[in-house]
């Protein structure tokens, strides 16, 4: 599995939050290196002043609620072997993290071990394994990885510390502490194993046999002073290894807590078909998420093996069985309960997703050895490859995009693309780049070449550390106000894009290339020599007819530019064209609220003697620009020949 991950897993490009963590393990070192002077970390002033190798980025303020276990790995290794100046400075990460991946699927098969013995520990490690979201999120995912490696871990020594009761070893104390200290180093959420501990000692010893209390009894003293080391052992670690917790343990721990359990950051998001903000989304969203992105066959033998666990639950360590299955489904509820921020499907929940396969590898394990033919388990050995064959086969032919697979319930890949949020790491971007660089004369361009993105954070370092002699600019634009800004060529991700705009208007018109995932566009390039969309919108300024003859040219080779419909809404009306500055300024408010097209609808309605529905535009337009001179000046004029019209059928009457 670890080979397989390597070689398939490498080079497969990485996202922006990435960067985030790398800059800011970065900047956590630089703390401990600079005595405690250098505190970057926390965000107030550019990293960037003080170190040179972070790529152009500063530190957002909101990283220092982030342990950085992973980092001091990953940003150490790359420091000690020069790779942090180079190219593959995220391909070293994503080599660490993959490791730590299937460090993942190793504990999660060993625990199962435990319970059921090897071939129950062999199918839990493949279903795992062959879970493409999973597969595709151990590739590069080193926000998420690392905190379920970790995770799991913990579990299996809970385990371990659970079954050796009433005299748990030394050695797994301290491997249990060491395991605890990294999870929660890594991410504030690792608290809830202080909790699990304690918790299943009195599960087991509550439930224990009469003749097994004096035992307890004899040895509490042991016990306590294991636990104490546990808890305090790994706290100790995690402060001594968090900057912004060791300069107020108790108060920033407490702050790292609140702050990510209602994560202030809101972005929109697309569920069911519907744009909502990550701060409202509804109780339903991540149990939907796991049903439509996990393989089928998983989720049958999921439920199917809960059942027989029930029922036959005597017959397994089920305080074990208990521990798992509270660990992953307790922070779900916890989630819903407690309406904890979730952003992009449920990534932040991978550390859940061991143990569901865990119980899954139980009760397929417990039907294979209750068929006794030969005959028998080669064909229930052949049911099961069939049945998740078809997530494997969409993930070779996907790869390295595996972790926007959706299942059958969600109609697959094509039907969620309309519906859910599908390139939310966008992976694809790195792939578009490189398409465009060696299909495309910008390398050797003697001029520069400008490139108008939504992805502008990953462009400017990719092309930094990969392409440094090509003469190029990085300017952000969204797809839709692509218009407003001069570039020569546009690279625009789906992410964040309605779905009637996805449907209607993406790939945008002068595409040249589209980097796609099962046939659907994720990242697009498109190419415009002539930008008479720009040239128009500035020409508009002087003189509103030469605008319109710029915009008249424009619209002959793109149809689809429905952010430049605003202002040409706009210029129509100006022009004394009501009906094409309806036309235009309706079609443009069926993708955004926008300006100009409100104030178009306006002047074009007052064109038409309807000053009520007049208003009522420029009201809208009001709320987006109250202080701007445009809106005032229609409505200025809207009032003026209102009241002229009152005035005439007064003087009629």
């Amino acid at each position: 599995m670890l080979l397989i991950i390597w070689l398939s897993g490498y080079n497969v490009g990485f996202h922006a939050d990435e960067i985030d963590m790398n800059n800011y393990g970065k900047a956590n070192i630089a703390y401990y290196l600079s005595g405690g002077k250098d505190t970057s970390f926390l965000g107030s002033l550019a990293y960037t002043t003080v170190h040179e190798d972070t790529g152009g980025h500063n530190i957002d303020t909101s990283m220092k609620y982030y342990g950085s276990a992973f980092e001091y790995l990953a940003v150490g290794f790359n420091k000690i072997t020069g790779l942090d100046k180079g190219k593959q400075e995220f391909n070293s990460r994503h080599a660490i993290n993959q490791f730590l991946g299937i460090v993942a699927i190793l504990f999660a098969g060993l625990i199962a071990q435990k319970i059921k013995g090897w071939r129950a520990a062999i199918i839990t490690s493949w279903l795992l394994f062959l879970t493409p979201t999973f597969f595709g999120s151990i590739l590069f995912n080193t926000k998420d990885i690392p905190f379920c490696a970790g995770y799991v871990t913990t579990l299996y020594f809970i385990a371990s510390f659970l079954m050796e009761l009433p005299t748990p070893a030394w050695k797994t104390t301290l491997l249990l502490m060491l395991s605890f200290a990294f999870t929660t180093a890594t991410r504030i959420g690792g608290l809830l194993l202080i909790f699990y501990l304690p918790l299943f000692i009195g599960v087991f010893i509550i439930t224990d046999d009469a003749k097994r209390y004096k035992p307890f009894v004899r040895n509490i003293a042991s016990l306590l002073a294991k636990v104490g080391v546990t808890i305090g052992g790994g706290m100790a670690l995690v402060i001594l290894t968090w900057p912004y917790v060791l300069r107020s343990p108790l108060a920033n721990l407490m702050a790292t807590f609140n702050v990510v359990k209602k994560y202030p950051v809101k972005i929109k998001l697309v569920f069911e078909g519907t744009v909502m903000d990550s701060l409202k989304i509804p109780p339903g969203y991540l149990p939907e998420f796991l049903s439509i992105t996990l393989p089928v066959f998983i989720l049958i033998a999921l439920v199917i093996s809960s059942v027989l666990l029930l029922y036959k639950i005597k017959k397994y360590n089920w305080k074990i069985i208990l521990l798992i299955t509270f660990a992953s489904v307790f922070p779900v509820v916890y989630a819903i309960t407690g309406k904890v921020a979730l952003y992009s499907g449920w990534r932040h929940f991978l550390f859940i997703y061991p143990g569901l396969c865990i119980i899954a590898g139980l009760g397929l394990s417990d039907i294979m050895n209750n068929i006794k033919k030969p005959l028998l388990q080669i064909g229930f050995i052949a049911l099961c490859i069939l049945g998740i064959s078809k997530p494997v086969i969409w993930s070779i032919k996907n790869h390295p995009y595996e972790y926007t697979y959706f299942n059958e319930f969600a109609g697959g890949y094509k039907q969620a693309y309309y519906n859910y949020e599908t390139d939310y790491w966008e992976i694809t971007v790195k792939n578009t780049i490189e398409w465009l660089m060696k299909n495309e004369p910008v390398i050797h361009s003697k001029d520069t070449v400008t490139i108008g993105t939504n992805t502008d954070a990953f462009l400017k370092y990719y092309i930094s550390r990969n392409f440094p002699e090509a003469k190029i600019k990085i300017v952000y634009t969204g797809c839709r106000s692509r218009c407003e800004h001069f570039w020569n060529y546009g690279i625009y991700n789906s992410l964040f894009m309605e779905p009637n705009f996805l449907e209607d208007c993406f790939p945008p018109c002068l595409t040249i290339h589209s980097e796609d995932i099962n046939g659907m566009p994720a990242t697009v390039i498109i190419k415009d020599t002539l930008r008479y969309d720009y040239i128009g919108i500035q020409e508009a300024k002087n003189s509103i007819s030469i605008a319109d003859s710029f915009f008249t040219m424009y619209l002959k080779y793109c149809d689809n530019n429905v952010g430049l419909y605003g202002i040409i809404s706009y210029v129509k009306a100006a022009l004394s064209h009501p009906d094409d500055a309806i036309f235009y300024g309706n079609k443009c408010l069926q993708y955004t609220g926008d300006y100009y097209a409100f104030c178009g609808l306006g002047k074009a309605y007052e064109e038409k003697g309807m000053f009520d529905k007049s208003i009522s535009y420029l009201k809208e337009a009001q709320k987006i620009k109250p202080y701007d001179m445009l809106f005032q000046n229609i409505f200025k004029s809207v009032h003026q020949k209102q009241q002229e019209v009152k005035n005439k059928s007064g003087y009629g009457k």
